[in-house]
């Protein structure tokens, strides 16, 4: 029967329209017309059991392909990024009139179809496509979202990994045997931004687009209005917008960015910044590209609207948020209690010494990039094991900054950075200098012409490991806009806010990323939480250390969770008495330094596997900080 081929789960991942059609059917013949949602998500939540958040990796995901060449166009696809910018509402047409194709249709052949969750509509054999006027638009968000930017290749291997064991196959389509064929004439382009509903009407057309219209300013005069952002005359000539643009590898899955289409509920779920995955419907019209400037009707519309070759649309039907996103336990918080994260933890951590060895391996392969410096090796450690938990007023607490100070002349950070990257999900380095600080775009700025938001190089995920390179300052002329970059790199590195310039005005996002500054002397950022002298004691090297599986896994457990410390009572006397102590012998110490002691004391207790603060554990960290300080004292950087 009809109800039981729709429930198919491999009909809702390789035909997923042919679903929502009959359910809107099924709907209209039980009542009428059934609004803006007739239980659609919920029939692909329940079809693809997705109440277990483990059956999402059964469904394609367009970062693990090679190509989205290998995507079947319209099947259910994942896609898992950052959203870069979010566009303005869209008014779309919702729902058509479908009548035979005769001149007089008999009564009672018409119907009211849907184009929810598609750019296209064409209509069947002998049948023609009326509008049905206002009560067929509705509204719908937009937003633009790019690959996690600083992904490393051991995270984008295990998702690839998991994704080849899980995924079925019908949905994958062979890549076309050549360059597919571009139309050199830009007339023939649709204009998706034109308020075009003619074809509709008349019925006369074999295909209907269904426009768009966004909510956006228009020219007020007949004349065309500027469009172009720095000469660039189309949306390909804008680029995919990376936050990082090495990262942008055109025709790659893993490099794709997509526009993705909400509905409902969904409308105004997101945020810039948000780690989100999709689970949508995957448009790619060739017919649809936009190569030829923009007409001018809407102001910067071309770069909202670039080809569907280069950034494919997704029309989401569910969303998962993913913050500090990790390939090894791809879940959200609320899914993975602990009641569930107990079998993959029995898995890798459980036999006797595991844990121990997870973390001695964790400390080995840092101490490569550090020279053999276990100090600053312990500080990086917790650095990775930090997660914020709580606020005291505007401030996380939890989240902490580092600056690894007298780093050794001559020695490259790479290596320290590459160390990082092993063992994180997402990991960026970042030169800081006169130079970089002059001529990169390291803030989000708005670009109002194009009305896009303009990525900046410090527009990361949350939970990404922001490594800031400062050894190759040297004495220059800072621009104005250099001294604008500095300042959006202190409010990052010191208040936890990503600074988004908006001309008149910054827009300060909340992201926490952990971040560590390495310099020769000390950091030029002020007010950094912790300063630590290094000390190295060999060339720093590279590679794995030792099988690092585990050690992945355990820095993945202790950041996905926001749980806070317990501390008894007598052990935070203790901490009451050594903060004094240490205030009284140096004078310099800011009173801030007790809620960096926190965030300390919590990471090092969790990655030892520990949920209480005991005696014996405070006074390590104790002994850490005063060698940590004795340093500082000693160099001069306190």
């Amino acid at each position: 029967c009809m109800d039981d081929a729709i429930a198919s789960p491999e009909l809702a991942i390789a035909e997923p329209l042919t679903v929502i059609d009959a359910l809107f059917q099924a709907r209209s013949a039980a009542g009428g017309p059934p609004g803006a949602a007739w239980g659609e998500r919920e029939h692909f939540l329940r079809a693809l059991a997705l109440d277990d958040e483990q059956s999402y990796a059964k469904v394609p995901c367009l970062n693990d392909m090679a190509s989205t060449d290998f995507a079947k166009r319209l099947s259910l696809v994942r896609y898992r990024g950052l959203v870069q910018d979010i566009f303005e509402p869209e008014i779309y047409v919702a729902m058509l009139e479908e009548q035979d194709a005769s001149t007089t249709p008999a009564p009672g052949t018409s119907r009211i179809i849907t184009t929810k969750y598609r750019e296209t509509i064409e209509p069947a054999p002998g049948k023609v496509l009326k509008d049905v006027g206002r009560d067929g638009l509705s509204q719908r968000g937009a937003c633009y979202l790019v690959p996690l930017p600083g992904e490393t290749p051991w995270a984008r291997e295990a998702s690839a990994r998991q994704a080849a064991q899980s995924a079925p196959t019908t949905t994958v389509q062979e890549p076309p045997a050549g360059p597919s064929k571009k139309r050199s004439q830009p007339e023939d382009d649709v204009d998706m931004a034109g308020n075009d509903t003619a074809t509709a009407k008349d019925g006369g057309a074999s295909g209907l687009c269904a426009p768009a219209f966004r909510r956006g300013r228009t020219a007020g005069n007949g004349n065309a209005a500027p469009t172009t952002l720095g000469g660039m005359q189309n949306s390909d000539e804008f680029g995919l917008n990376f936050p990082l643009p090495w990262e942008e590898k055109r025709g790659s899955g893993a490099s794709t960015a997509c526009i993705v289409k909400l509905y409902d509920q969904d409308v105004d779920a997101l945020r810039v910044c948000d780690t989100v995955e999709i689970l949508g419907i995957l448009c790619m019209h060739a017919e649809m590209a936009n190569l030829c400037p923009s007409s001018g009707e809407v102001l910067g519309e071309d770069a909202r609207s670039p080809s569907h070759s280069l950034v494919p649309r997704l029309h989401a039907i569910s969303i998962r948020k993913l913050p500090f996103f990790h390939p090894l336990l791809p879940f959200t918080p609320d899914w993975l209690s602990e009641a569930r994260l107990a079998a993959p933890y029995q898995a890798n951590l459980s036999a006797p010494g595991a844990h121990a060895a997870a973390r001695s391996a964790a400390v080995a392969q840092l101490a490569r990039g550090l020279g053999g410096d276990m100090l600053a090796t312990e500080y990086v450690l917790m650095m990775l094991a930090s997660r914020s938990f709580a606020k005291h007023g505007d401030k996380p607490l939890g989240a902490w900054s580092l600056n690894l100070a007298r780093w050794p002349q001559g020695v490259d950070v790479s290596s320290f950075g590459q160390a990082v990257s092993e063992l994180v999900p997402r990991a960026v380095l970042l030169p800081l200098n006169t130079q970089s600080l002059n001529t990169q775009k390291w803030r989000p700025v708005k670009d109002y012409q194009a009305n896009r938001l303009v990525a900046g190089q410090l527009q990361l995920a949350h939970g990404t490991v922001l490594i800031l390179d400062e050894t190759g300052l040297a004495e220059g002329q800072v621009t104005a806009p250099g001294v604008k970059s500095l300042t959006a790199v202190g409010t990052l590195v010191t208040d936890h806010h990503l600074a988004c310039d908006f001309a008149a005005y910054d827009v300060k996002i909340p992201v926490e990323l952990s971040c560590i500054l390495v310099s020769n002397g000390k950091s030029i950022v002020k007010l950094v939480d912790t300063v630590v002298p290094v000390q190295f004691e060999a060339p720093p090297a590279q590679g794995e250390s030792c099988p690092l599986g585990a050690a992945r896994f355990l820095l993945g457990m202790i950041t996905r969770s926001t749980k806070v410390l317990n501390i008894p009572e007598a052990v935070a006397a203790q901490i009451s008495d050594d903060f004094a102590k240490i205030r009284e012998m140096l004078q310099e110490v800011p009173s801030e330094l007790c809620h960096t002691w926190m965030a300390l004391a919590r990471a090092s207790c969790f990655s030892h596997g520990e949920d209480e603060l005991t005696l014996e554990r405070w006074n390590s960290v104790m002994q850490l900080e005063k060698q940590r300080l004795g340093r500082c004292k000693l160099q001069g950087v306190l």
